[in-house]
């Protein structure tokens, strides 16, 4: 039984960062043709449409690319909660790494 429950928690795991890979992705390739084109694919705030209001979430997407970018000054300008974030995905992936390692 316990085998079961790891092999879940596993996979689990590396669909969440699939998914995470997944979606960053889109999100800079989006960023990138908006750069490029001039037009705008990225995934709409639902909270700002429903309420004109920014979310604590807004303009992650583009802290993230003023990230890639080297920008960090922008990056902190759009969204100061991107080094959190940033941060929290970095201690993951290395605790990720670190347990599929040790198995």
């Amino acid at each position: 039984m316990l085998k079961a429950f790891q092999f879940v928690q596993q996979f689990r795991l590396s669909v969440e960062i699939a998914l995470l890979g997944l979606l960053a992705s889109y999100q800079v390739l989006a960023l990138h043709l908006s750069d490029r084109l001039g037009t705008s694919m990225t995934i709409p705030c639902l909270f700002t449409l429903l309420t004109g209001h920014h979310c604590w979430g807004c303009g992650l997407s583009r802290a993230l690319w003023s990230l890639v970018q080297g920008d960090f000054l922008a990056a902190y300008r759009y969204n100061p909660a991107i080094y959190l974030l940033l941060s929290f995905f970095i201690y993951r992936g290395i605790k990720a790494y670190s347990t599929n390692r040790k198995k």
